[in-house]
């Protein structure tokens, strides 16, 4: 709906017989709000119309809404609704409003009093399953609304692609594959409707049918990592290792990266062919995916909790294990110092603490301090 049809929309509603008005210019604010110019219509309203009406109040409102004043709008929503408890508007907005301060129970009730009053209109069944997904306990009735919205709109993309994924959760694939293909039939061009169809048909062992959409994309140019993920398993799975490796390889052509698990399959597609040398370069970048950067800290901060535990074994080989994946010397300092304040053994920690002075170069103040200290500690050793 285009934002003229939609104000139209707004000014003609105060027009239906019986229902009270405010005094107002209805082509001035038309103005206003086709220009967005909603700072002057909030004027107007606030200052020379001074509604008293739901009509008004709505317009009111819808301006603040508008203007992004949401404190404002909610306030003048709530005085809506105490005059006409049905107002579309004012539940819709109210809902978005508390949707976007993730209150989602309060969104729930807005949006789902716009199902009971409008039971026919599919985009309200949508957004209703939206919020129900973000509240645990409502979380199957997510489902049952998105049922409902794909009922009365099956054309709707981003409705059949949860819909079908939705269906593949539950195990029930057969259902999923006819609301895809249903979809793709009116409609080839949704990368989310194709990439469905590829992951479905590759854990259906429709491999030809995998084979068949993903590369409708992958020659298209169009890169979608989960499409290449279950073309590069289906190409392995059916032997075909070169096309797997091609996969990868345009991927990275094409997008400057690839998923692990595609890297993980062409190691394995190169080792199929005999190219040793190949598959190990990609098992080492698969790995050094595989570390996370935050697993350095994850290990030193075991090791600090079991030398606080007193369970210093343990702790040299959380440091020692931190240090073979990271060579961070600061590792090498911390086993220097359980061997030499907590097992009193001069000759490990002197190895311990020689190493890491070879290898430090301290940085911030602690670690400057900290080699001062080693260093000096080494001579008493």
């Amino acid at each position: 709906m285009s934002r003229i049809t939609f104000l139209l929309m707004i000014l003609m509603a105060g027009s239906m017989a019986g229902v009270a008005q405010d005094q107002l210019d209805k082509t001035l604010l038309m103005d206003y709000f086709q220009e967005q110019q909603y700072d002057k219509a909030i004027l107007y309203l606030e200052e020379t119309v001074k509604p008293q009406e739901a009509y008004g109040l709505g317009l009111l409102a819808y301006a603040y809404y508008q203007n992004g004043q949401l404190p404002e709008a909610e306030k003048y929503y709530e005085q809506v609704l105490a005059k006409d408890s049905n107002h579309i508007q004012a539940h819709q907005n109210l809902g978005n409003i508390a949707k976007q301060r993730r209150q989602m129970m309060t969104a729930f009730v807005h949006f789902e009093k716009l199902v009971a009053l409008r039971p026919s209109n599919a985009a309200y069944y949508k957004q209703l399953s939206r919020v129900c997904e973000d509240i645990a306990i409502l979380q199957d009735t997510a489902f049952y609304f998105l049922q409902q919205s794909y009922r009365l709109n099956p054309k709707d993309v981003s409705v059949v692609s949860s819909m079908a994924a939705g269906l593949m959760t539950r195990k029930r694939n057969a259902e999923a594959d006819s609301v895809l293909k249903t979809y793709y039939a009116m409609d080839s061009s949704q990368l989310s409707i194709t990439a469905l169809l590829v992951k479905l048909s590759f854990l259906e062992k429709k491999y030809a049918e995998a084979v068949k959409y993903g590369e409708s994309l992958l020659s298209a140019n169009i890169i979608d990592p989960m499409t290449c993920i279950y073309l590069a398993a289906t190409y392995l799975q059916t032997k075909k290792y070169d096309s797997c490796i091609r996969v990868h390889d345009k991927m990275i052509a094409l997008a400057d990266g690839a998923p692990e698990s595609v890297m993980y399959y062409a190691a394995v597609a190169y080792a199929a062919l005999g190219k040793y040398d190949q598959s190990n370069q990609m098992y080492l970048a698969c790995i050094d995916l595989a570390k996370s950067k935050n697993l350095d800290s994850y290990y030193a901060g075991m090791a600090d909790n079991f030398e606080q535990m007193k369970q210093f074994k343990k702790a040299i080989a959380h440091y020692d294990t931190a240090y073979y994946l990271f060579k961070d010397p600061m590792r090498l300092y911390g086993i220097g110092r359980i061997y030499d304040q907590s097992l009193q053994d001069p000759l490990k920690a002197k190895r311990h603490y020689q190493q890491y002075l070879k290898l430090a170069k301290p940085e911030s103040k602690n670690e400057v301090s900290i080699h001062a200290y080693v260093k000096e500690r080494v001579k008493t050793l």
